[in-house]
């Protein structure tokens, strides 16, 4: 019995050890697996994260590329035009701040913050791709932060003192980088030099960093054997890639690293082993075994367990890889997507330089000639003539591109009043009258017989819609060719609501159905000959499209090439109750209004900073013979106006944007003078703020209307009309 009992302890006892021996076997080997696969996933990881890097530091000095390109081509001849170039492209290219260098190491941001750098080290070699002499870690102010500068062989201009010319990206897209979110903020990303000083690092801290030198943590490594630190060294002096595993204060943590570029700096990813080690499948692969070592009496139960509890991780990964497959071609359609904006931006850049040069060549020409001419009255006179011609074609351009942008902005607002739909098309009609006359088109407007013609809308951005569409309609059909316009009255179902179909049709030269595709796309000109020598932006569609979605309505067009093009816009309004018909100005008499009134027995304040629009404004209005009094700013203007006696001034023309104080205040404070004159005293704000929320806040701040710069005749000499009569 005794035997028996020893037999079974002694082989109980070397059944355990040798499952013990088993257990450590497949631990230490899984474990290397484990560790193996880790540093493998964890130097891919790193690959592509010092690829991103890469990525941005080429798209940084490219920016930087363009402009030195630019200057070299004589496109920016001082300072502030470098700075414009910088703060034009800092929302596409979205780097924190950029600027100019001198060869002293003081440098300006487009932000206006100036300062000087100790270390100059990065100026001594023009731009390559990267290396540390067009690198540095400096602070503006803000913290430390990377800098990408190029140093400029020739002086631009008059800026000779210019040494170079730098940016810095945006904070977050360097979080992003360094700090490794997918392994929660243990994990971490770290860019060090050859010294191991660390240069950038994520904005927490890391308990294992104890110091401020990468290389002096890693000397502390509990770890028996050749130190991490030694590792690192040598294969940094190889400008190799490389990973190991080091452990500080009990902790193990897994390091790969890789030179940056073509430089000395190194970039650095550490993290946790028990984040990557408890997340990984070969982790849990190891867990399944060591149950199964061990656990020999449950083989049965477990092997069931697992492989179900196996098919279902599986089935979850497909659903993650579907998941993930579908997220990859969202990003992949996002991208292309980019690109073609980036492409159009591109072209329309290209396009508008053109297009806003040929009026600008036109003004500056016909300016030259009369001024070469000045005695010849009829000369001048077609010159002027000219001249207002291309500048409302470059007002129109500015207008186009603003109105888009403040479309993509969501800022475009529509404005709600009422107005008389044929008396509107009677003032279309006489707009485009002259264009139609030269081109000697057949040109005709239908409109049948309406139920509802009062009506409460924008008829303003309505005007915009008519005009694109008929003003593109007379760019392409030939002289002599047909254009309609057909207006009818369709069903609404509402009581309270008009709805209105607007077909406008022409003979021209039509469009591709390629081209019609993108149609309505921001920045698009058609491939064709005649629309190559057209004047536009390519942006009259898709303001077009914009507001009458904007106005809930729809737009549709049909075109054959060589035949002609039809636009179908249907949009509803509010029936508005009939108002009196105003009498229609005579635009021909633009020119000649004001000059038959008198206000010599009226004094108005003429507020006015810029002393070009000064002598304009004075000379304009000096024709109705009313006594002008001026003021530089909106505090000179208040002085003036409290000072005077009761009815002194009869008008006041503000502008906004001044220096000391601006129009809206100082209406606003003459407002709140304790005399009931000045609560009467008409004020009309004269701006280049153009909006119609510029417009609203210039009546919220006690103003009796707004007059938007450059000065339309007719408007002007109506508003001396109202107030001075």
């Amino acid at each position: 019995m005794y035997k028996k009992r020893k037999s079974f302890i002694f082989g109980t006892t070397l059944a355990a050890v040798l499952v013990m021996t088993i257990a450590v076997y497949f631990f230490t080997q899984i474990r290397l697996g484990v560790q193996k696969d880790n540093l493998s996933n964890l130097s891919a990881f790193g690959t592509q994260l010092g690829a991103h890097f890469d990525e941005m530091n080429s798209k940084y000095f490219s920016v930087l590329k363009s402009c030195l390109e630019a200057s070299r081509s004589n496109a920016y001849h001082s300072r502030e035009e470098i700075l414009d170039f910088f703060r034009d492209r800092q929302d596409i290219w979205q780097y924190r701040t950029a600027g100019i260098m001198d060869k002293n190491g003081g440098y300006v941001t487009i932000e206006g913050e100036t300062g000087t750098l100790e270390d100059l080290s990065f100026q001594e070699k023009k731009a390559g791709y990267i290396d540390n002499d067009s690198m540095g870690i400096v602070n503006l102010g803000v913290g430390d932060e990377l800098l990408y500068y190029v140093s400029l062989e020739e002086s631009i201009g008059d800026a000779s003192e210019i040494g170079g010319i730098f940016v810095t990206p945006a904070f977050d897209e360097l979080e992003y980088l360094l700090a490794l979110n997918m392994y929660t903020e243990e994990g971490y990303a770290t860019i060090i030099d050859k010294e191991g000083n660390i240069l950038l690092k994520p904005h927490y801290d890391y308990s294992m960093m104890i110091t401020d030198n990468y290389l002096d943590s890693l000397e502390h490594s509990d770890l028996n054997g050749r130190k991490p630190d030694d590792r690192l060294r040598k294969d940094m002096a190889a400008s190799a890639s490389g990973s190991l595993i080091f452990s500080r204060m009990g902790k193990r943590n897994y390091l790969v690293y890789m030179p940056v570029g073509r430089s000395s700096w190194y970039l650095l990813v550490t993290v946790p082993a028990n984040v990557l080690e408890t997340t990984t499948r070969s982790f849990r692969n190891f867990m399944i075994a060591a149950l199964l070592v061990t656990v020999v009496l449950l083989l049965c139960f477990c092997t069931i367990y697992f492989m179900g509890r196996q098919h279902i991780i599986d089935k979850k990964n497909r659903e993650i890889l579907v998941k993930e497959q579908i997220s990859k071609k969202q990003l992949a359609d996002a991208l292309e997507e980019a690109r073609q904006a980036n492409r159009a931006k591109s072209i329309f850049l290209s396009n508008m330089s053109h297009d806003i040069r040929t009026p600008m060549n036109a003004i500056i020409g016909m300016t030259g000639i009369a001024l070469s001419h000045i005695e010849r009255k009829e000369k001048v006179k077609d010159c002027l003539n000219k001249i207002s011609t291309a500048s409302a074609h470059l007002l129109s351009l500015i207008n186009d591109v603003l109105d888009m942008s403040r479309i993509e902005s969501g800022k475009l607002t529509l404005n709600s009043e009422n107005f008389n739909l044929r008396d509107l098309f009677h003032t279309l009609e006489g707009i485009i009258q002259p264009q139609i006359i030269s081109g000697h088109f057949d040109f005709t407007v239908d409109m049948e017989e309406l139920e509802h013609e009062d009506l409460i809308g924008d008829p303003l951005r309505f005007k915009q819609l008519f005009l694109n569409i008929v003003g593109n309609s007379i760019k392409f059909t030939d002289p002599g060719g047909k254009i309609c316009v057909k207006v009818q009255e369709i069903p609404s179902g509402s009581e309270d609501t008009a709805r209105f179909r607007f077909t406008f049709r022409d003979t021209g030269i039509g469009m591709s159905p390629e081209f019609l595709q993108r149609l309505f796309r921001p920045f698009e000109r058609s491939d064709s000959p005649r629309a190559a020598h057209a004047e536009g932006t390519g942006l009259g569609m898709a303001i077009t499209k914009n507001i009458t979605e904007m106005m809930q309505g729809s737009i549709r067009v049909e075109s054959t090439e060589g035949e002609g093009t039809v636009f179908y816009i249907e949009l509803p309004f509010k029936k508005g109750a009939p108002h009196p018909q105003q009498p229609l100005p005579d635009a021909s008499k633009a020119g000649d209004m004001g000059t038959n009134t008198d206000y010599s027995n009226r004094r108005l304040l003429l507020v006015e900073d810029n002393e070009l629009n000064l002598e304009i404004a004075k000379e304009l209005i000096s024709v109705t013979n009313v006594r002008i009094d001026t003021a530089v700013n909106g505090q000179e203007a208040l002085e003036k106006v409290s000072a005077s006696s009761p009815g002194y001034y009869s008008l006041v023309l503000m502008d906004i944007r001044m220096p000391v104080m601006g129009g809206y205040e100082a209406s606003r404070k003459i407002r709140s003078i304790d005399r009931p004159d000045l609560g009467q005293l008409p004020i009309i704000a004269m701006t280049a703020d153009a909006f119609t929320e510029d417009k609203q806040r210039a009546l919220d701040a006690g103003m009796n209307g707004h007059m938007a710069k450059p000065i339309d005749l007719r408007e002007l000499y109506n508003i001396l009309e109202k107030y001075l009569s």
